[in-house]
């Protein structure tokens, strides 16, 4: 079983509002996603310090305060019930993570909990270098596993990534939030 971070496990909150961006959310997302300063960042080929020097500029940031601290506020944190939502497939498959993410969103989900402590794997872009839609980043996961892509049951909320893992191979499904993962995983383990 290998789920996704973002809007799977945690909540991906509001952006513009916390970095005060003047854009809508979709526009925010879609500059994210295809930005490769943020990509640079999340597969670790860039330090914290020259992305928040670049980022500011590619989403309009015109503020007064620090990017930095705006960039900070930006707070991801896992769903309520995760941990024990992970617990009760635990029994039934082995559990990794697979995020496109940054050190310092992993830094801010990770504190003050140990869910991820209980599963077998965990592949975050900015250690692997790795980033999904692209194969490599499924490869991996099969490889560590040693297992074939149909073997893998895949969440994400990405469209893009879900297609991606499909033709990889895996049996991948598209959740957004607590209440889909949940109703993904009472599927997968009865």
């Amino acid at each position: 079983l290998l789920l996704d971070l973002g809007g799977v496990l945690a909540d991906l909150r509001d952006p513009v509002a916390a970095m005060g961006l003047d854009m809508p959310l979709d526009a925010f997302w879609k500059t994210w996603t295809s930005s490769a300063t943020v990509r640079a960042f999340e597969t670790g080929q860039m330090s914290e310090a020259e992305f928040l020097r670049q980022i500011p500029a590619e989403l309009g940031y015109t503020g007064s305060a620090p990017f930095e601290t705006r960039f900070h506020a930006w707070q991801l944190e896992l769903f309520p019930g995760v941990a024990e939502l992970i617990r009760r497939v635990l029994p039934s498959y082995r559990v990794a993570l697979l995020s496109n993410t940054n050190e310092i969103h992993w830094r801010q989900v990770t504190a003050g909990n140990d869910v991820f402590a209980d599963f077998e794997c965990v592949f975050l872009s900015y250690e692997t270098g790795c980033f999904k839609p692209g194969e490599s980043a499924f490869r991996q996961v099969t490889d560590w596993f040693e297992c074939s892509p149909e073997d893998v049951i895949f969440l994400d909320d990405s469209e893009p990534n879900i297609a991606a893992a499909l033709d990889f191979g895996m049996d991948a499904r598209r959740v957004v939030g607590m209440v889909e993962l949940e109703q993904q995983l009472l599927r997968v383990t009865d």
